[in-house]
């Protein structure tokens, strides 16, 4: 770390007055930028590879090579005891722990040499080909998801990192990007805020900083003005601070020494790629990844589909056996296979057993839904990116989720229920006159940190909106407050204390010691005798004038004015020690002397009124958490429809004298809490939890930071939060307003919909499926499903039905909905009840086809050519079977689009052009497979006759999808 001596000789007013534009270039070319390097990814290579150690994969490719093997004994003995040893030799790496890893890799190259070889001799294992092409479009398909998926979080990442600071150059304070910070570079840092990058404190008045991200510990240190300090450096140091740690209490002044890499932070985040993936939980190395990264942590669906996804598994497999059996019982009754062990027999029955073994495998791989983790990731990903174009930045992606089982607001005031463009109305003193008051000048000039950005052309304020808001009325008065500050010396200062209501400086005027106050009136006037007049005139606070500052400040309340009130008081003595003003700020307040007060207007967001309305119609309780005084809270309340006739208002000091089980009765009914403290709102949120509330809460500040981590969702403030309330949220709201909440839990149901949907299109599939593939041996006929096209049918249920039904917008009757609680089961009854009667549906209908073909020879030709696997059909016959099933799944991909009751399958079709691409693309792949498919699919082109009359027929799922919906829907099943 440089010293400020080496600093100094290189910029040598930095301490002063920062750096001047030119001293910025050079910094930037000498010393180089404020970013960190990017942690080290693992290859793109390794992460296709390490698609293929999937279990389904595996399962696949030994399928796969199962079948090319005995392919290739059936063309050439020579070739197939080649395959067949290679195959024995890429087994058993399994008992290699240093080649087990490359195990799925290598199957995958031998069968794809096999493949080519059984080609080269005259005899192509068509089926052990398809079989591969199902695990490169498996793999293919989820390596691209995880790309894209790890790109959103590379989003994520970058956004994460960056943030705001005050920085003083060429004299003027001014706010820059952190990342726009360079060496000697001098910050001014307040509590809440993150340190930017490495450097040495050069002023500080109570200055607290949190350094558990490198050394542990969760006890701030205090941090020393270290000008005059030895040029040591570490966290022990008391005058040496570092990027990523937070400033909990306190002001100061800093001047950078080191930026980018060469910060502490960035030193361990370069060791990261050096060491193993085995670190200590506690280390340091931990502690910076998961600050410089967002935890892929699965999210609660997420867990939920999985298990669910394991059952179904295990169901499929336990049916993919029963149809072994059938088969093997029926083969052998057919007379496919024979226990004999002469030549012809032998091969003619080990090629018939394989062929049911591979039936079985691939029926494995229509059962196991591994589409499901595909669907979550689309849904999460595309919900992700709406909710940033709604203004909400997602920090953490379980927030995607929680967010739309979201039940509790408990929302602040300013900035998200108002614009936060608080400007002063008028200024009350005992004239009644609006000419500015001497002391309140001065206590609006010194008694704050705001500061107005002399760089914009509309001043920006830098700082506390209420500070500034001061600032500009005194500007509109001709006041420079700069000059004030500078003809007046700050001795010492507390910043607003949540608990207190109040902010105090201690200033000297004309020789004199002030102690300045400004804060809630209520608190001020109960400490005040006197008032001070515009004039200069101290008069006795007589209750008659008590009481008329107590009615103007009510009818300013009552017309949703903010007011802060202004108080002083002298020091007897003055013995120029920090100590003593430091006892005089933070004693008790009594005798002060009334000045006056600001009656402060902060407009109402004009969207906020229907937003309120949308979560109440939505079954969502607003509550607004406020420090304003009951009534200018009530006026606001009423103003947005928050009120109703029955709603409760409290106060800080009657939430606190209650019970938890009398807040727990009364809670259902509290809409507003005013002068609230931040304990106020922990204690509610966790209250909420225990009556089985999704709670979500805003805040800014750093206090709010507890109640942001309890809050199942936490949304800070974009604009005008701290880092430490950031970094403590789910979710930062870009633009502080409340309507972005809104539109976060409308995308939030919206995703738990769109996987609902897909589960249930996915289910419907995988019961009536497997109830053909077993049923069809006992009905004395094999459903004339080859390998590919179950692969095929597999391709879109699991990979186009995901993309295609979890790209659906949200519906507008959505925000009608109650909320659903999180633990609630993702298949309601009314979804079972749709998925077992459609499957009964598709069931029926192909077995009095497959029935039909088979006894009645329904559409045979004597000139149609043989099927190569179904003697008992004709290729004509298996198209029309295997298109009748593509077609029903098709038509009941719109059905499944409709999750209520009362809407259709075709309700805002044209609304989503991604859907009907994808369906128009898997209806052009499958009339492909129809018409050149040929010998691979065992299939031959069907005329458009039987193209019409299929699409007809098929149809009728839609007609029973609706009749369906409405019959379950009438019954009570609903959304649980």
């Amino acid at each position: 770390m440089r010293s400020i001596q080496e600093l100094l000789s290189d910029f040598p007013n930095c301490v002063s007055r920062g750096l001047s534009s030119e001293e910025v270039e050079r910094s930037k070319q000498q010393f180089g930028l404020n970013r960190l390097t990017p942690l080290p990814r693992e290859p793109l290579w390794k992460q296709f590879v390490g698609r293929f150690d999937e279990p389904i994969i595996r399962i696949l490719l030994a399928a796969s090579l199962l079948k090319i093997v005995v392919d290739l004994f059936l063309g050439s003995l020579l070739w197939g005891a080649i395959g067949f040893s290679l195959s024995l030799l890429v087994v058993a790496l399994v008992f290699f722990p240093r080649f087990k890893a490359l195990q799925p890799v290598l199957c995958f190259v031998l069968a794809a040499i096999l493949v080519l070889v059984s080609s080269l001799i005259g005899h192509l294992s068509f089926e052990g080909l398809a079989i591969m092409v199902a695990v490169i479009l498996a793999t293919g398909v989820a390596f691209f998801s995880e790309w894209k998926s790890a790109r959103e979080f590379d989003l994520l990442n970058a956004r994460k990192d960056s943030q705001k600071c005050r920085t003083i150059r060429n004299g003027e304070i001014g706010i820059v990007a952190s990342e726009d910070t360079y060496v000697g570079d001098l910050i001014e840092i307040h509590a809440g805020d993150e340190i930017p990058a490495d450097g040495r404190v050069v002023q500080a008045q109570d200055l607290r900083i949190n350094q558990s991200l490198l050394t542990g510990e969760s006890e701030p240190v205090a941090k020393i003005d270290g000008t005059y300090l030895e040029d040591a450096e570490g966290t022990e140091h008391p005058a040496c601070v570092y990027r990523g740690t937070q400033v909990v209490e306190g002001v100061g002044r800093v001047l950078i020494t080191d930026v980018g890499d060469m910060t502490m932070i960035g030193q361990i985040a370069r060791q990261l790629s050096l060491v193993g993936s085995s670190l200590d939980e506690e280390s340091a190395l931990v502690r910076v990844h998961r600050k410089l990264t967002v935890q892929k942590h699965q999210t609660p669906l997420q867990r939920k589909l999985s298990h669910l996804a394991d059952l179904i598994s295990k169901l499929g497999y336990a049916a993919a056996v029963l149809i072994f059996l059938a088969m093997l019982i029926r083969g052998y009754l057919m007379g496919e296979w024979k226990l004999s062990f002469a030549g012809a027999d032998l091969r003619a029955s080990l090629a018939a057993i394989l062929e049911y073994f591979v039936y079985m495998v691939v029926v494995v791989v229509v059962a196991v839904p591994e589409g499901l983790p595909m669907s979550v990731s689309v849904s999460l990903a595309l919900a992700m990116r709406k909710m940033t174009r709604a203004n909400c930045h997602v920090r953490q992606l379980m927030a995607c989720e929680t967010i739309g089982s979201v039940s509790v607001i408990c929302s602040d005031k300013t900035g998200t229920i108002t614009l936060n463009e608080m400007r002063v109305d008028h200024v009350w003193t005992p004239e009644s006159t609006n000419q500015p008051s001497e002391r309140i000048v001065l206590n609006a000039a010194l008694n704050s940190t705001a500061h107005l950005d002399p760089a914009a052309g509309d001043p920006s304020i830098i700082g506390s909106s209420t500070e500034g808001a001061l600032l500009l009325w005194l500007k509109e008065n001709q006041v420079d407050y700069r000059k004030v500050r500078e003809e007046h010396a700050v001795l010492y200062q507390t910043h607003f204390d949540s608990q207190r209501k109040d902010m105090r400086s201690v200033v000297r005027l004309e020789g004199v010691v002030h102690l300045m106050i400004k804060g809630a009136p209520e608190m001020l006037l109960a400490a005040s005798n006197r008032v001070r007049s515009s004039q200069g005139e101290i008069l006795e606070l007589t209750p008659a004038l008590m009481e008329r500052i107590e009615r103007s400040l009510l009818a300013d309340s009552q017309r949703s004015m903010r007011t802060l009130a202004f108080a002083h008081t002298i020091a007897n003595t003055d013995p120029s020690d920090e100590s003593f003003y430091r006892n005089l700020a933070s004693g008790e307040l009594s005798n002060l002397i009334f000045d006056g007060y600001a009656a402060i207007r902060d407009p109402i967001r004009p969207d906020v009124s229907e937003a309120i309305r949308q979560c109440r119609v939505a079954g969502i309780e607003v509550k607004m958490i406020t420090g304003d005084n009951p009534e200018t809270a009530r006026a606001i309340g009423q103003e947005i429809g928050l009120l109703e006739a029955e709603s409760l208002l409290m106060t800080s000091e009657q939430f606190g004298a209650a019970s938890n089980e009398q807040l727990k009765a009364q809670l259902p009914k509290l809409r507003i809490l005013a002068r609230a403290k931040p304990q106020d709102k922990l204690r509610m949120v966790r209250l909420l939890q225990e009556m089985q509330q999704v709670v979500a809460v805003t805040g800014d500040g750093t206090n709010d930071a507890p109640a942001l981590k309890q809050a199942d969702v936490g949304l800070a403030m974009g604009r005008t939060g701290t880092e430490v309330a950031k970094e403590a949220s789910n979710i930062v709201l870009l633009d502080d307003s409340f309507s972005s909440i809104v539109q976060s839990i409308h995308w939030g149901r919206a995703l738990y919909e769109n996987i609902q949907r897909f589960l249930q299109f996915q289910l419907t599939i995988n019961v009536s499926a497997l109830i053909l593939a077993l049923l069809g041996p006992f009905l004395g006929v094999k459903p004339p499903f080859t390998v590919l096209q179950l692969l095929w049918i597999n391709v879109i249920m699991d990979t186009f039905a995901a993309i295609a039904l979890c790209s659906e917008r949200p519906r507008p009757g959505l925000m009608k909905c109650k909320p659903i609680h999180r633990e609630a089961n993702i298949l309601t009854r009314a979804m079972r009840w749709r998925i077992l009667g459609t499957a009964g549906f598709f069931v029926v209908a192909m077995l009095i086809l497959l029935v039909g073909m088979k006894y009645d020879h329904l559409f045979y030709r004597s000139q149609d050519n043989p099927s190569n696997f179904f003697g008992e059909f004709t290729r004509r016959q298996v198209a029309i079977f295997f298109t009748t099933y593509v077609m029903f799944q098709l038509w009941n991909q719109l059905n499944c689009r409709s999750l209520a009751g009362n809407e259709s399958a075709f309700y805002r079709l044209f609304q989503n052009p991604f859907f009907l691409g994808i369906s128009a693309m898997t209806l052009g792949v499958q009339i492909s497979i129809i018409n050149y498919g040929g010998a691979i699919f065992d299939v031959e082109p069907l005329s458009g006759l039987e193209w019409l009359l299929i699409v007809v027929g098929t149809a009728s799922v839609l007609l029973f999808g609706e009749i369906l919906r409405r019959v379950v829907a009438s019954s009570g099943a609903s959304r649980e």
